[in-house]
Parts: structure tokens; C-alpha cells; sequence
């Protein structure tokens, strides 16, 4: 198999955008995962198949770079490509494109989990290698791991519902991007644009369970950690 680029086109609709008329940010995560999935599902090893052998690929980090985001209206074109693969783990990068301007770019850290033993295990499909581009890079900081802040701003309880959930029934990626900026000032998210976000998914959480959002902001970044019982299941990291 030849080295594979997958591409999807996407027309940004008016459920997507914040009151500004800008894409948000979880939606933005959300267009880049619907791609992955697209692309797995195209190479053989996407959510149907992986169902047979009772596995899911979750996401561990991302990092996500933006020097504009899209507006309503406009159409994008997200690229993606498969950087690495690791018998259980894979890293998986993006680009975003407005015609053939380069307005974002992502990459990603996954791995592969049991859905019924809730653990990660190697793939149980064959994955070619020859559709591994191993010299091809997306971003400028590749995907890492956050430092824990030791003081927060704000502290905020929230209870996962129903709405919250996917279809691996617990909390999908990209609500925890929303529940922490609900957290800030509205103005904040509106009026400037975020240049990076860096994320690192810890532990799964599943519906009632009830989590501690905690806010730091600073005039260069600001920090969230999201916890459950004293235990870390989210955090993420904006530039400012």
C-alpha cells in the first residue's frame, strides 16, 4: 500500500461557531477526529472493524497549533496521516487548510483499548507499514506532557450527563474542551485567539461520575485540570 494522505472537505455551519461567528475550539478537535476516523475506516482498521475484536483506538495528547480559525460559511480542507505505529500506540498528524493556506496543523498520540476489559492492548488488525510517513511532521512542538499547576484561579463542580457520552459509553474528547472554557470569561474566549492547545487525557470518565474543573489563568496561558476523587482524568493547556 502506497503512503497514505487522507483529505476531507468540511463547510463550517452555524451550530459549530461561538457567538462570534468563529469555529470553536472543540469543534475544530471534533473535525480533526472525525477525520482520523474516515481514514481508519479507509485503511481497515477503523471503529467497525476494531468493534470485532472488541477494541477502540482512544486519544492520550494533542497538540493543536492555529494561527487563524475558520469563520461560518467558510470550507476547509483537513489533511491527515498516519507518523507512527507501535503495536498498541500510534501518532497520527494533521493540517488545515482555507484554499492553500495552512491555517492549523495537529498532532496526536493514540492508543488502542479494550472496550470490555478496559485496558489498552496491541491492535488486533494487521496494519501495513508502508502507510506510515515517518519523516512527514505537522506541527512546530510536537504533542507532551503537561506539567500539574499548583494553584488555581477557579474551581468549578460538574456531573457528566447522558449528552456527554459517545459510543465507547464514556465522556467523549472534545466535552471536556468545552466544560473548561465554559469556565473563563466569555470575553476571553471571544475577543483573542488561542495559538496552541496542548491536551493530555488521563483516565476515562463515565456518566454521574461527578469531577473538580480547576482553572489557572495567567497572561500567557492558561491551565485546566479536570479531577475526579483527587485523581487527574484531564488537562489542557492554551497559549495565549
Amino acid at each position: 500500500m502506497e503512503p497514505s494522505i487522507f483529505s476531507n472537505h468540511y463547510k463550517i455551519n452555524f451550530t459549530q461557531c461561538y457567538a462570534n461567528g468563529l469555529l470553536k475550539y472543540s469543534e475544530l478537535s471534533n473535525l480533526l477526529q472525525l477525520t482520523a476516523s474516515d481514514h481508519a475506516e479507509q485503511l481497515g482498521f477503523g471503529y467497525m472493524e476494531m468493534a470485532k475484536n472488541s477494541q477502540s483506538w482512544v486519544l492520550s495528547r494533542v497538540r493543536i497549533e492555529i494561527s487563524k480559525l475558520p469563520r461560518f460559511l467558510e470550507e476547509i480542507t483537513i489533511k491527515t496521516w498516519v507518523q507512527d505505529f507501535m503495536g498498541n500506540r500510534s501518532v497520527r498528524n494533521f493540517e488545515v487548510y482555507k484554499g492553500n493556506r495552512k491555517i492549523a496543523a495537529a498532532t496526536s498520540f493514540w492508543a488502542v483499548f479494550n472496550v470490555e476489559e478496559r485496558k489498552s492492548e496491541n491492535l488486533g488488525i494487521h496494519i501495513d507499514p508502508a502507510i506510515i510517513i515517518s519523516e512527514k511532521k505537522s506541527t512546530i512542538q510536537p504533542f507532551k506532557r503537561i506539567e500539574m499547576e499548583k494553584e488555581f484561579n477557579i474551581e468549578t463542580n460538574y456531573t457528566p450527563k447522558l449528552s456527554d457520552l459517545d459510543i465507547v459509553n464514556h465522556v467523549n474528547n472534545v466535552k471536556y474542551t468545552d466544560w473548561c472554557l465554559d469556565c473563563l470569561p466569555a470575553e476571553m474566549v471571544l475577543r483573542e485567539q488561542f495559538k496552541s492547545i496542548d491536551i493530555n487525557y488521563l483516565k476515562e470518565l463515565k456518566l454521574g461520575q461527578p469531577v473538580t474543573i480547576h482553572t489557572h489563568i495567567r497572561p500567557d496561558q492558561v491551565n485546566f485540570v479536570i479531577k475526579r476523587q483527587d485523581k487527574s482524568i484531564f488537562m489542557m493547556e492554551l497559549s495565549r
